[in-house]
């Protein structure tokens, strides 16, 4: 059984040391793989002149010396605490109004009663005659006065 065991470690080591070494090679031939790397660049291009300038001087490489600065206005820890809870707090209310039972149709009558109130304070009512006659003469009107589109050559 000892055997057994000496015989994994020594074969998980081999697998081990090949896998670092292809990914070691993966890494140095990365550039012969890059789709693009020697292509021709066209000179009648707008950008053939700056992508050829770029290849030839491609600049310093970046440094965390170059990470901008935190903006002055960004919400602190205990704001977004508070706005989290504030829509847990929404969220929660409108969970509890869109339950269910949380309505009924008892006292329909006093329900209705009110609404018939409130219309008749606005004057709802059927169009009289005089009424219809006048709107079917503005439509006629309207009617008269409209040029139909020409006709599509």
């Amino acid at each position: 059984m000892e055997g057994d065991t000496r015989i994994f470690w020594r074969a998980g080591r081999l697998a081990l040391l090949a896998g670092a070494a292809l990914s070691l090679c993966a890494c140095v031939a990365i550039d012969e793989l890059e789709p693009g790397a020697g292509a021709a660049i066209d000179p009648a291009s707008s950008a053939g002149s700056a992508v050829a300038a770029a290849i030839a001087d491609p600049g310093p490489w970046p440094t965390f010396a170059g990470i901008p600065e935190l903006p002055a206005d960004l919400r602190t820890a205990e704001a977004w605490r508070e706005a989290v809870a504030e829509q847990e707090a929404d969220g929660l209310f409108t969970a509890r109004s869109a339950a269910p039972d949380t309505w009924s149709l008892n006292d329909t009558d006093a329900f209705a009663a009110g609404l018939r109130a409130r219309v008749a304070e606005i004057d709802v009512h059927a169009p009289t005659d005089a009424e219809m006659a006048e709107s079917e003469a503005f439509a006629r009107a309207l009617r008269a006065r409209a040029t139909p589109p020409p006709l599509p050559r």
